[in-house]
């Protein structure tokens, strides 16, 4: 997004005449000089390179009336009327200077209170793909997300108000204009993307509207959470990288491959300056056709939900529990599916629904797209051995919920080779200042050592230590037990329940 497109191109209007000059005179000297030169160019291209150069003319053609630019506006809370005064003055006066023109500093903004208050508007930028002809747009939730009018620009000058629909949890949305007949791209098999293939980006980068860049294909299979706060915060699975310029004010916008088909939505970059490095992500195209057609067709987003935390089992956790692939179950939510249905951490889960799970990111996929109620049939690998497991699955919370447990005052074993204090989950203090259950088993940890092993895999005050290296824990005395039979380095995984789900951490010993 870029929210100061319309200063920046306000800046470039006003100097046209001067650079349309400059093309008159060169144009001039050019049709003088034109009879005496030889019309042959200096270089010729291979037929290689010139059909390179051909296919990236091909996909501008067919992709850039497709692609928009998209202006939101949202309503904030009026304020008092702010105005110009030369000079310093009484009150609270701000800095006054416009990006672009220099030399215009001096002055002073003051708020006047008595002044009468209006309606004051936040305006925003970003990036949509036309992806049907009867005016439906595909963009990012962020772009269009709190706007109160939103403004589509086609590429053939038409200014259009578009109707939104939201889905915050994909961080994508869907635009709906007036308008027949429009130039759609087509959505390709983002499945199919291979690393090193040709990434071509569409969009509107600082307000620059029909922009495009070449690079590749980096990555695949990027998560990411991304935002700057707790509130903001949105976690991508599943995401595409690519060193195609990428900017603020691409957000939405298309990544194509050379056929010209449309393979992910531009969503963000890594950049420690806020300008492109080389590194994108885009959205994966299926899931942008999944998340569009619902919320065309309903206005929203169902999402099937099973109450695991997967993730894509190491090289050395594949050797630990003999398993090429698969999703391991890193924790277990209580009060979900999963655990009802009796999973457990450190399964693996090896086929869903008869299809085989080649990592984490196809289990949520097909965990998502499974409609709620369904039943279905997990292939998990516990303790050596292969079992079914058979599980309802529910409709995806709208909300993720986080409590925080406060912290037991209670110490009775030494912090030892893990570095952390730890009390017995039975005992009745520990039950009343963390909630645990009555009878329930388990090390609780009071107290984590600043830079120990236990920190730096994200153990904290709170947790209940329940299995540690492979061995049941029912108290604190079987945690020491353990931890002082541990080598001194290497890595060990423990099993640990926090704030109602089931969790696996690895712990890499000093």
């Amino acid at each position: 997004m870029q929210a100061t497109a319309w200063q920046r191109r306000a800046a470039r209007v006003a100097i046209m005449p001067a650079v349309f000059g400059l093309g008159c005179a060169a144009a001039i000297v050019s049709k003088d000089r034109a009879g005496s030169q030889n019309v042959t160019p200096p270089v010729q291209p291979s037929a290689q390179v010139l059909g390179v150069q051909s296919a990236f003319e091909q996909v501008a053609d067919k992709l850039r009336p497709s692609v928009v630019f998209i202006e939101s506006r949202q309503t904030v809370n009026g304020g008092p009327v702010m105005r110009f005064r030369q000079g310093a003055m009484q009150g609270q006066d701000f800095p006054f200077s416009i990006p672009g023109f220099p030399g215009q500093g001096n002055g002073r903004f003051r708020a006047m209170p008595q002044d009468p208050q209006f309606p004051q508007h936040a305006t925003a930028s970003g990036s949509g793909v036309i992806v049907r002809s009867d005016g439906y747009i595909l963009t990012n939730d962020h772009v269009v997300a709190g706007a109160d009018r939103v403004t589509v620009h086609l590429q053939d000058g038409r200014e259009l108000t578009g109707q939104v629909k939201r889905d915050y949890r994909s961080d994508l949305a869907v635009v709906k204009i007036d308008a027949n007949n429009l130039p759609a791209a087509e959505l390709g098999n983002s499945d199919t993307v291979k690393t090193g293939q040709w990434a071509i980006a569409f969009g509107s980068p600082f307000g620059l509207s029909d922009t495009m860049t070449v690079g590749v294909i980096s990555a695949l299979h990027r998560s990411q959470q991304i935002g700057e706060s707790a509130q903001d915060q949105r976690y991508y699975s599943s995401l595409i990288q690519t060193d195609a310029s990428i900017n603020p004010g691409n957000s939405g916008g298309a990544l194509v491959d050379v056929y010209g088909r449309v393979i992910g939505i531009n969503v963000a970059i890594e950049s420690p300056s806020g300008g492109n490095v080389g590194i994108g992500f885009a959205i994966p195209s299926n899931t942008a056709r999944y998340v569009m057609d619902q919320l065309i067709t309903k206005g929203t987003v169902t999402r099937g939900y099973l109450g695991v935390k997967p993730i894509t089992p190491t090289y050395k956790q594949k050797q630990a529990y003999g398993v090429k692939s698969g999703a391991l179950v890193q924790q277990v939510s209580e009060n979900t599916p999963a655990a009802a249905a009796g999973l457990q951490v450190e399964d693996i889960i090896l086929k869903y629904d008869g299809r085989d799970v080649q990592n984490e990111y196809e289990l949520r996929d097909m965990v998502a797209r499974t409609a709620p109620d369904t039943k279905v049939s997990l292939l998990v690998k516990r303790n050596g051995s292969e079992q079914t497991v058979r599980v309802t699955i529910a409709a995806a919370p709208a909300v993720d919920t986080v409590t925080t447990r406060t912290q037991a005052p209670v110490e009775t074993v030494p912090k030892g080779k893990l570095g952390v204090q730890v009390g017995d989950a039975s005992d009745p203090q520990i039950r009343e200042s963390l909630g645990t259950k009555a009878g329930e088993k388990g090390a609780v940890v009071t107290e984590v050592v600043e830079g120990s092993p236990a920190q730096e895999a994200g153990i904290r005050a709170g947790d209940v230590i329940v299995r540690l290296a492979g061995k049941a824990i029912d108290n604190a005395a079987a945690l020491s037990a353990v931890s002082h039979s541990l080598p001194k380095s290497g890595s060990v995984t423990a099993v640990i329940k926090r704030q109602g789900g089931t969790m696996l951490v690895e712990i890499t010993l000093e």
